[in-house]
């Protein structure tokens, strides 16, 4: 019985140490992702029926170039601008300032608020074998409550290659992909 019992605790013990070593992993991998310099994402949503793409390039903390069919955005320190009928007008107030704090925040929640987290292992992808994690999250947007079930998968270089969300807000589910890729040569300048 006491041979039982000792083996029912190391397993347990050793199921902690496993979920604090997946929890860690994460952990490295999201702020790697945060001081790997500028990167690009590709992103396709899908909501009730629609599907939405944009194109983002980030120099973080505080650039940012957002294109999507309808519109595009440049927000920086030093202002941000939006094109609307094929010219560029410039935003009030500092967008660039409340993304990178929504960002920031949003990663913070996140990681604070992350249930069944499990780590996969090697998993296929788009043709492709890559070290998987996967997790639930809740929160709020705009006041409104959601929730996700995420899955990260990890590239070669140790950072987020793509995210796939699986979401929930006011009801509506939705799926959004990303396809992230890291290039020290992406650059974001006021629009002429």
């Amino acid at each position: 019985m006491n041979k039982l019992m000792m083996t029912a605790v190391a397993l347990l013990l050793g199921t902690a140490a496993a979920k604090a070593d997946c929890a860690a992993e994460l952990q490295a991998m999201m702020q790697g992702h945060l001081q790997a310099g500028p990167y690009h994402v590709a992103m396709e949503s899908s909501a009730a029926g629609k599907t939405h793409t944009m194109e983002i390039d980030v120099i973080l903390p505080s650039s940012f170039h957002m294109k999507s069919p309808e519109m595009e955005s440049v927000m920086m320190k030093q202002g941000s601008w939006m094109k609307m009928g094929g010219k560029w007008m410039a935003m009030p107030g500092n967008m660039s300032a409340m993304v990178t704090s929504s960002i920031k925040t949003g990663m913070e929640n996140t990681m604070a608020g992350i249930t069944n987290l499990q780590c996969l292992g090697a998993q296929q992808v788009e043709g492709k074998s890559y070290t998987a994690y996967s997790y639930d999250s809740s929160g709020a947007a705009v006041g409104m409550p959601t929730s996700s079930h995420v899955t990260v998968y990890k590239g070669d270089n140790g950072l987020p290659a793509i995210l796939i969300v699986d979401g929930q807000a006011m009801g509506v589910k939705s799926k959004t992909t990303q396809h992230i890729t890291y290039d020290p040569a992406i650059t974001i300048t006021a629009p002429q």
